[in-house]
């Protein structure tokens, strides 16, 4: 069976495969028109409020009055003051682009051009780094070949609509930075190993949504160094090099002198700071000086140091053990987090009806069973690397059917080996009793699948108060009527929360936006406007001077809210003193009278 693999392979590797080039070009024109299919009703599909929330972090920066390493947004007051976790390395491209066109466009231009600009360019990189992914799985040169990583281009849709014009939150960022490592992990050689470690520093830096991926990464790097596997040693010493050498600097340009010894658990900080630098110390220290040791000698020269740097991580940042959502509070993750549907497991989608969401994820686990059926039996160069990118997309499928934000990376790996898995069949060295195994592996996903699709019941919508909440039903609102009024905190839902700070004059600001680190201010917000105990409410709304809210037609279909309840139909309440604003505007603002307030 040995010399039949073989032959399988060597016939494989006498046909002529598609060149860098011809590669590149089919992903990204297949990747294009699967852009413009999610542009073709003027909506994003993934389009949310991460998108609008980036921009205004830019906004600031260069119109106002920000600074690189100042991460503030003042137009966001929980009371405490509001700083963002997301990474300037994000915002360095379109910072650029921006100043490159203004001498042509003008500012405020250049900046709306450089948000429709760079996502595609993003979109062009994506294409080639799975270029350089399929020529090292030898797709052949021929229509059929152009077919089969067109089909796999396709299956990318909830990756590529993260490239769309307009879309300018990290996901695209985080996508490319992964696709590196991929990248780095299939070359298998020095190149390689170098962009292992820039793709998972880029990563980190930008999110810590990777982490997983990265963990799965390099405990297959240091399992392949254990086994001797040729070039392992190699490629986790250039990997941890580039960490060790690079985190620093590139968190002191991110973050400046005072942010890089910051502690923020949720982002990139002294905390992982720490651990990049130690554990790439080790790891470097291990492959460079005991590549060809035993296994105990290994272990013993990973665990002691490894256990040493994680034991400081912990006790130093000791409130990072709580997690990266360590800020949320109970009446937040109820009101809030709980009912936002990436938080959520795959049987979201199937309560949904979204079926066909569930039938991709059953295609792309059929994907990889036969990937892993063709890499069982084929050992071309760079093997370990493939098999270690091959588990990395199994953890992205699983995970996203435990919680739904993994989504993105699933059908961003996933379908990289549509080209492996076609040769499962194609390549006569494949064993019956292989192909027999991934056949029943796949119809028993077919089979749970729908089975599952069957047995969830899918619950009938009803709303209370905090679903509504987190509705922007301002976006019709006229807010014109704040700049006749002395500055102030604004108490509003965090459903209208951005688009209110779109519109707020200087030295307004608004209490709950429904990002995680707002979540003291959501908590303020939820018992104002759905507590019944006046004491309560009067507490919540304390440091604040106005309460927003725009008129809604919809009354919750169960739950009491009285102060929501009581706005939002356009009725008046003790303590708030209604401000003219137009008696056809949604919008509706008022003045606190503390003493009055009931």
């Amino acid at each position: 069976m040995a010399n039949g693999a073989e032959t399988g392979m060597d016939g494989l590797r006498g046909r002529a495969e598609l060149r860098l080039l011809p590669l590149f070009f089919t992903v990204f024109l297949v990747a294009l028109v699967v852009c413009l299919f999610d542009l073709a009703d003027a909506r994003t599909f993934l389009g949310d409020v991460d998108d609008q929330m980036r921009e205004i972090q830019i906004r600031r920066l260069m119109f106002g009055g920000g600074s690189w390493w100042d991460l503030g947004l003042p137009a966001v007051a929980l009371p405490e003051p509001y700083v963002s976790p997301w990474s300037r390395l994000i915002d360095a491209p379109y910072v650029l682009i921006a100043w490159l066109l203004t001498p042509i466009f003008g500012a405020q231009k250049a900046l709306s051009l450089a948000f429709e600009i760079w996502p595609p360019l993003m979109l062009a990189v994506f294409s080639l780094e799975c270029a350089v992914i399929y020529r090292r799985t030898r797709v052949t040169a021929s229509l059929f070949g152009h077919v089969v990583v067109g089909s796999a281009t396709v299956l990318m849709a909830f990756a590529l609509w993260e490239f769309v014009p307009g879309r300018i939150d990290h996901h695209n960022g985080q996508i490319v930075a992964l696709m590196a490592i991929v990248c780095g992990l299939v070359r298998w050689d020095r190149v390689g190993g170098w962009l292992v470690g820039l793709g998972t520093l880029g990563a980190v830096a930008i999110s810590l949504e990777g982490l997983p991926f990265i963990a799965c990464v390099y405990a297959g790097l240091l399992t392949a160094m254990v086994l001797r596997a040729d070039g392992a040693a190699l490629m986790l010493r250039r990997a941890s090099a580039i960490l060790f050498l690079l985190s620093l600097p590139l968190a002191y340009g991110l973050l400046g002198p005072v942010g890089l010894l910051s502690v923020q658990c949720d982002a990139f900080s002294a905390p992982y700071i720490v651990l990049l630098t130690g554990l790439s110390a080790v790891l470097w220290g291990v492959s460079r000086l005991l590549p060809h040791a035993g296994w105990a000698a290994q272990a013993a020269a990973l665990v002691v140091p490894g256990a040493a740097v994680v034991g400081l991580f912990a006790f130093l940042f000791r409130q990072c053990l709580a997690g990266p959502y360590w800020m949320i509070d109970p009446l937040s993750k109820s009101h809030w987090l709980d009912r936002v549907g990436q938080e959520h497991s795959a049987l979201y989608f199937i309560e949904q009806g979204q079926i066909s969401i569930v039938a991709l994820a059953v295609i792309l686990g059929s994907v990889l069973t036969f990937a892993s059926g063709a890499l069982v039996r084929q050992r071309q160069d760079g093997w370990p690397g493939l098999l270690i990118a091959l588990i990395t997309a199994w953890a992205a499928l699983i995970l996203t059917l435990v919680l739904n934000r993994y989504i993105r990376f699933a059908f961003a790996f996933a379908p990289l080996f549509v080209p492996i898995a076609t040769r499962f069949f194609l390549d006569g060295a494949t064993g019956k009793m292989t192909r027999r195994a991934a056949i029943v592996c796949v119809a028993a996903y077919i089979v749970v699948a729908g089975w599952i699709a069957v047995v969830t019941p899918v619950p009938m919508a009803r709303f209370d108060a905090a679903d509504y909440m987190a509705f922007d039903t301002c976006s019709e609102g006229d807010f014109s009527a704040l700049a006749a009024q002395s500055p102030g905190r604004i108490a509003a839902p965090q459903g209208m929360g951005i688009t209110l700070i779109n519109g707020l004059p200087d030295g307004f600001s608004v209490a709950a936006i429904p990002f995680h680190r707002a979540a003291p201010g959501m908590k303020r917000m939820f018992e104002a406007f759905l507590s019944s105990d006046p004491a309560v409410r009067h507490l919540a709304l304390a440091p604040f001077d106005y309460v927003a809210i725009c008129r809604f037609p919809l009354k919750p279909d169960y739950g009491t809210a009285p102060l929501y309840d009581a706005l939002s139909a356009g009725d008046d309440w003790p303590g708030l003193m209604r401000l003219p604003n137009g008696a056809e505007n949604p919008f509706q603002l008022f003045r606190i009278d503390h003493a009055a307030l009931r």
